[in-house]
């Protein structure tokens, strides 16, 4: 096990503008599962192959342990990726694809079989090592390519969207499995993947990146709950965070938003809660989680300051949620910059919001409902560049 630390890691490829990864930096303790996480073509996969050894940096530096890897080959970094294709031998039995690192490093058999039957047991493959890749599942031939970055007790964990060729259901097992391996065995892993539920479910802290930049790094909680800015905010979140332009007024301890034509009561513990705020009046951008959007039958006595009407446009039912949409008049905040948030677009002047009613609303498509919104977890934005209060 060991220490990975990055220290302004960057990646610029000749002929292009803009560096795939740009001043990277970040402290993963030994141990630690991290999940690097973005859209596509954000430097995720990038930063994990200059880990790796697999890909050359333009500047910054690598450390593993107490050790300066930027010089040293791919093969003398004591590391081990699983990589989303499986990268498994066909021809070989699952027995020899698990052991192939130890044959080649011409281990005595006994401890060969002994090992390959102690990672057989962790995975659960017992019963599959005569057989050959292609007589498996998908999920069977992660295990086996787990298995192979196992056996060799590597101080890194390097995984490269591994479960994405998997269908949605053994995603969902799979990804239990790794998390519950990679805490079994304490190796220090860097995870790289694009779904977001993933990270938030697999990872001890989430470092998300946009346009080569590392936006936020933090527990899967903080990240959700604290978002650094806008992008994060909808990045981080199914659905994704409604972001609406809005003026927020100060009074008192408290405060009012303005959302097109609805206000809402601000409560002193959001301005407790966000210290920024207390200098802020006028223009902001204004988040709100589905999840503290209700149907108001369902919330009695809910302030009269934390509720309006709305008219339905679609509720699709999750059987243990309905997703209620409902147009509001307000324009939705669009992100423009790909690269340092400096613009926030204003969209249409209605935009669509998204709540997270009771099962038992009878919301339907052309109904005007009351709604009621849990205040005291609204979220707010620099109007200019995103950042959040």
């Amino acid at each position: 096990m060991a220490r990975v630390q990055l220290s302004g890691l960057t990646k610029a490829y000749s002929g292009s503008d803009a560096s795939a990864v740009s001043d990277l930096s970040l402290d993963i303790a030994d141990g630690e599962f991290l999940v690097l996480v973005g859209p596509s073509g954000c430097g995720k996969s990038t930063a994990l192959k200059m880990i790796a050894g697999l890909e050359e940096s333009t500047s910054g530096e690598v450390w593993i342990g107490d050790e300066m890897v930027n010089d040293h080959a791919a093969r003398d970094r004591d590391i081990a990726m699983v990589f989303q294709s499986y990268a498994l031998y066909p021809h070989m039995s699952v027995f020899d694809n698990i052991a192939f690192a130890l044959q080649i490093a011409k281990r005595p058999k006994a401890e060969i079989r002994e090992r390959v039957a102690e990672v057989a047991r962790i995975l659960q493959l017992e019963n599959y090592l005569d057989r050959r890749p292609g007589s498996l599942s998908g999920g069977q031939r992660q295990r086996v390519a787990m298995g192979r970055a196992i056996i060799r007790q590597p101080a890194v964990f390097l995984m490269d969207e591994p479960l994405s060729n998997l269908d949605a259901k053994l995603r969902v097992q799979m990804r239990s499995e790794i998390a519950r391996i990679q805490h079994r065995l304490k190796v220090t892993t860097v995870y790289v993947t694009h779904d977001q539920v993933e990270a938030m479910t697999m990872g001890d802290r989430v470092a998300l990146m946009r346009d080569g930049v590392l936006q936020q790094v933090d527990t899967p909680e903080r990240i959700y709950n604290r978002p650094n800015n806008t992008f994060v905010a909808s990045f981080i979140g199914s659905p994704s965070m409604n972001l609406y332009h809005a003026t927020l007024v100060r009074e008192g301890s408290g405060g009012r938003v303005r959302l097109g034509d609805v206000e809402l009561s601000v409560p002193a513990s959001v301005y407790e809660s966000h210290p920024a705020l207390a200098q802020t009046n006028g223009a902001v951008i204004l988040g709100i989680r589905s999840e503290n959007l209700e149907d108001a039958v369902f919330v009695p006595n809910h302030p009269e300051g934390q509720q309006f009407t709305a008219t339905v446009t679609l509720a699709e039912s999750l059987g243990s949620d309905l997703m209620v949409h409902f147009r509001i008049n307000a324009p939705p905040a669009k992100i423009v910059d790909q690269d340092l948030l400096d613009e926030i677009a204003v969209g249409d002047d209605f935009g669509v919001c998204v709540g997270r009613f009771n099962a038992r609303s009878a919301a339907k498509p052309g109904d005007t409902v009351n709604i009621a919104i849990d205040c005291s977890e609204l979220h707010f934005f620099d109007a200019e560049n995103g950042r959040a209060f």
